[in-house]
């Protein structure tokens, strides 16, 4: 047993606790609260003292694509959409298995380092189990799924689903769980979109699916014209497929496929009517809200209010490298508040970046608060001065740099090195 003691200890679930502190017995928090009455009360274990520190549950990113770390590039905002994914996609094709190996390790390091101790990450490739393994990471790897054959959809399915199967014994007895990601209305079948549901129902799957990113997707299911249907479809050798469903927004068309429920999260979500906010809510989805990636594409912004008034769950992601500066949430919270013109206060945005991804990633029972029962999943950020409001440091202070200790399941996977 350990107990970790800091100037302020957040639990999120309820108000910050100066001189707070924690017992940490084996993977799960024991007990909180001050540290005078802990220790009194557990007078055993060791104690480490982070002194001029806040402490607080680990950072959950809900989506990443760690296998495109490789990829990093200048994000300058203004990017087409259709022309950042034929240029990905060309980027792509000069990578090798091992390569996207060593950049999802080094993609899970650059995580721990700024805080992070939970993400939902989508492969292509399954690269990223290895490195999410070493890194000591919790993570919900979604397989992803593309394929527009609708007649060759089973024969398309064969080789992912096979693979989806050897990633889930590969985690076994880890803190990876493996799900499911047929990526984009634009980019699977009905028939794979159908195959993919079946598995997840029969398994008991979580899923992902970026969904209305862009107006050329939401063009594309609309009427069947747009950058999609001209350019990107042929580009990627898709160019004599019709639309799946015209005059269907692409919330639509997936609630018409019976793709949404509770277990599936909904990634960018920019591109919403009424009726789509209201089939989020009732089919109790959850969404990725990658703010970052959103400016970089300029495809919009999601409409983070309605969303957080209908009661959808939201979770802050940084999307790959790609198409963001960073793997740090805290660059994604403080660029999220100024996109929104300051719509959440402080501890709503760290809200959002812990136990509101936790819920996005259906983990809320486990992680997302310093609560006892809880995993011990946690970070502590040096305090540049002891009066600190702890809220208002985070939110505009807090920085990768800043970060002493990162753990996950009790186990320390990030400690910053004192000179």
């Amino acid at each position: 047993m350990l107990i970790l003691a800091a100037r302020y200890l957040l639990p999120v679930s309820h108000p910050p606790i100066r001189d707070g502190a924690l017992l940490i017995e084996g993977t799960h928090i024991r007990a909180v609260g001050p540290r005078v009455s802990l220790r009194r009360q557990y007078p055993g274990p060791a104690v480490r003292d982070l002194g001029e520190a806040i402490l607080l549950p680990g950072l959950v990113n809900v989506h990443t694509h760690l296998e495109l770390s490789a990829l990093r590039e200048d994000v300058s905002p203004g990017h087409s959409f259709v022309d950042w994914v034929l240029n990905l996609l060309q980027r792509k094709r000069g990578l090798s298995w091992e390569a996207y190996a060593a950049a999802a390790e080094a993609g899970a390091a650059e995580l721990t380092r700024s805080g992070t101790t939970c993400v939902g990450d989508v492969t292509a490739t399954g690269a990223s189990l290895a490195g999410l393994r070493k890194s000591g990471l919790r993570a919900v790897v979604y397989r992803e799924v593309i394929g527009l054959d609708d007649a060759g959809a089973e024969q398309i399915a064969e080789t992912p689903f096979a693979h989806l199967a050897a990633m889930r014994e590969e985690v076994q007895g880890s803190l990876l769980e493996v799900g499911i990601s047929p990526h984009a209305a634009y980019s699977v079948s009905p028939g794979l979109f159908r195959l993919c549901r079946d598995l997840q129902q029969r398994l008991g799957l979580k899923a992902a699916i970026h969904i209305a990113e862009s107006s050329a997707e939401v063009e594309y299911l609309r009427s069947g014209t747009g950058e999609i249907r001209t350019r990107l479809l042929p580009g990627t050798g898709w160019g004599d497929v019709p639309p799946p469903m015209l005059g269907a927004t692409p919330v639509q068309y997936l609630h018409h496929l019976g793709f949404l429920d509770p277990r599936c999260l909904v990634i960018h979500a920019v591109h919403l009517t009424e009726a789509d906010l209201e089939i989020l809510a009732q089919t109790r989805v959850a969404v990725a809200h990658c703010p970052r990636s959103n400016a970089y594409l300029d495809v919009g912004r999601t409409p983070l209010k309605a969303l957080r008034d209908l009661g959808v769950p939201v979770g802050l992601g940084t999307d790959s490298l790609a198409s963001a500066e960073s793997l740090s949430l805290w660059d994604e919270i403080r660029f999220a508040h100024q996109a929104h013109g300051g719509l959440l206060s402080p501890a709503e945005w760290i809200r959002m970046a812990t136990t509101g991804g936790a819920r996005a990633l259906g983990l809320d029972r486990e992680i997302g608060t310093l609560e006892p029962g809880k995993r011990a999943d946690l970070t502590a950020l040096a305090l540049d001065g002891p009066e600190a409001d702890p809220y208002e440091f985070l939110l505009h202070e807090a920085s990768a740099a800043k970060v002493l200790l990162t753990t996950v399941d009790g186990r320390p996977r990030y400690e910053r090195e004192v000179s």
